[in-house]
């Protein structure tokens, strides 16, 4: 009876296994920002240089912003 009991519980406690931690990577999404698309300017042939120069330069520093914008918030999801 002895041997018995004995062969049951190592067969019980034999398999009980101990509690593995597996590590894993876990990617986090940012949520995405509502950045507002710079709207391309449209330049007619009649005006003038200077005016033309002005839209462009007006249209490049709004896509610079819009570049430090998005630039800061995958800074902040790093």
């Amino acid at each position: 009876m002895k041997r018995l009991l004995i062969l049951a519980s190592s067969f019980v406690f034999g398999c009980a296994t101990v509690p593995q931690v597996v590590e894993k990577e876990v990617f986090v999404r940012c949520p995405v920002p509502d950045v507002p698309k710079t709207e391309r300017p449209v330049i007619k042939q009649d005006t003038t240089y200077p005016e033309k120069l002005k839209t462009l330069l007006d249209y490049m520093f709004q896509l610079e912003r819009e570049n430090e914008i998005l630039r800061s918030i995958l800074d902040a999801c790093k």
